[in-house]
């Protein structure tokens, strides 16, 4: 069984899917990460030009590796850990702009597909339902304000000023929503839940309720 959770930055997807992957007893999958680590090796490689000829070069040559165990997410990049590392700011201004390479999709797609492939996963991003895996038993598209997801991020990005992190987060929706492929859109038959005055606990309780699925927690 594979559900999707798809929804703009600061929406919850990642906690409520982490959370809602551990009581089903589920494996999870945060693509996002896989698109941050293709931009630290970019940025490592010190790579200005994001013109297709360089991006098809290391795309090429990139490995990425996703693992899940015991409910901690690591992600290798040309066998090395960089969980760590791609949460950086560099990486943060950055990834919008190479996810939304037609040939850096078309690639990260295959990827993320080949991981989940038979398998029990929750899976979330931005065009989870819509292209990545549109044939999910459980599509789940979240929603919440930008006033909202922006004082969420606060909480993460201490020393960083609510505007800041505000026109980040609109700049972001602007280039999701409005890229020509996969763009960020509620997938077909996908259930919309508001989460701006709910917990994480409350999210997950609906998710579930979809789902003829006992939770082991």
């Amino acid at each position: 069984m594979i559900i999707s959770i798809d929804g703009a930055a600061g929406t919850g997807k990642t906690s409520v899917g982490l959370l809602t992957a551990k009581r089903l007893n589920f494996q999870f999958l945060d693509t996002g990460k896989i698109y941050r680590a293709f931009t630290l090796k970019l940025i490592n490689n010190k790579v200005k030009s994001f013109e297709l000829r360089i991006i098809s070069k290391f795309l090429e040559t990139t490995e990425i590796d996703y693992r899940y165990e015991e409910e901690i997410e690591e992600i290798i990049l040309d066998n090395k850990n960089v969980s760590s590392l791609i949460t950086n700011k560099s990486v943060e201004q950055n990834v919008s702009q190479i996810s939304k390479i037609p040939e850096v999709r078309t690639k990260m797609t295959t990827l993320q597909r080949s991981i989940v492939k038979g398998k029990k996963f929750i899976v979330v991003g931005r065009d989870i339902g819509t292209v990545v895996l549109p044939q999910a038993d459980i599509k789940i598209f979240l929603t919440a304000s930008i006033e909202e997801r922006t004082q969420r991020r606060l909480i993460d990005k201490k020393g960083e000023s609510y505007q800041n992190v505000y026109e980040s987060l609109k700049s972001r929706d602007q280039i999701d929503t409005n890229r020509e492929v996969a763009p960020l859109k509620a997938p077909k038959g996908s259930t919309i839940i508001d989460t701006e005055n709910l917990d994480l606990g409350e999210v997950s309780d609906k998710i579930i309720s979809l789902i003829h699925y006992e939770p082991t927690i």
